[in-house]
Formats: structure tokens, C-alpha cells, sequence
């Protein structure tokens, strides 16, 4: 039998400011609940690691409401990993699906809600010019029991 070369270990990823875990929906009494979402990393013009100012959210939520109807009746749950661009004037744009939730409602849900109401504080270049940054977005979306 040949030798088995170890596992590497899981990459680490350090939190920045204003970023990381945040709570956006507990559950509720219905029965539903949206979980919490990671903002995640990027890579733009003017992002971190050149001096520049990383985007920073503003204002934007997925709320228990917001689960989708279809994906309510049958009971569809999952995790979406999506990324999308914070364009210069802060708004999240051409969001696409990384990983899916595994259900399509779902899916479109979250990029829907993204693309409609998050805001950022645009990403600036060193110079202090606004420039546009990928960003990454993970969505919990589950139903109690």
C-alpha cells in the first residue's frame, strides 16, 4: 500500500474591522428564519492590502419575511454563497451564485435582495477615489421545526 500524504489544514481567514458574522434574522415565532450571513472578502482596485479602504456596508438586510414563498412549502432550506460587485457608487450589482443552496428560490432570493438593498460605503484607492470591489455573501436560510 502506498503512503497517504496528509491533509492539509483548512485555510484561515482573519476577520477585518467592520466585517465578519452578522446577525441579520433570528428565528421567530412563525416558524421561519433567514439565519445569519457573512460579509465576506474582496478584491478590488482599492481594496484591502494597498492601502486603500475596503467597502463597508451600510444598510441592506434578509429578514424572516423575505423567505421565499415556493421554498417555504417545501420546506427548502440551505446555505447560498454568492459574490457580487460594490460598484463605485456603493451599490451591489451583478450578483452570482457561487454555491447554491440547492434550491433555486432560494438562490435567487438572495442575490434579488442583495442587488435591491444592501449599500456600502464604496472601496477607495489610495488616492481616495472610489473604486468597485467583489465582495462575497453567505445566506443561512432554514425553517424551524
Amino acid at each position: 500500500m502506498p503512503p497517504v500524504a496528509p491533509r492539509p489544514p483548512p485555510p484561515v481567514a482573519a476577520v477585518l474591522p467592520d466585517e465578519g458574522a452578522a446577525p441579520l434574522a433570528g428565528t421567530a415565532a412563525s416558524g421561519g428564519g433567514t439565519g445569519a450571513a457573512t460579509g465576506g472578502w474582496g478584491h478590488g482596485a482599492g481594496g484591502s492590502g494597498d492601502g486603500g479602504r475596503r467597502a463597508r456596508l451600510l444598510s441592506g438586510r434578509i429578514e424572516d419575511r423575505d423567505y421565499p414563498a415556493e421554498a417555504r412549502r417545501t420546506r427548502a432550506e440551505g446555505i447560498a454563497t454568492v459574490r457580487f460587485t460594490v460598484d463605485t457608487d456603493g451599490h451591489a450589482r451583478r450578483c452570482r451564485v457561487q454555491r447554491s443552496a440547492g434550491d433555486a428560490a432560494l438562490d435567487a432570493a438572495t442575490c434579488r435582495l442583495i442587488e435591491e438593498r444592501f449599500r456600502y460605503a464604496p472601496a477607495q484607492d489610495t488616492a481616495g477615489r472610489a473604486v468597485a470591489e467583489e465582495r462575497a455573501w453567505q445566506q443561512r436560510w432554514w425553517l424551524e421545526r
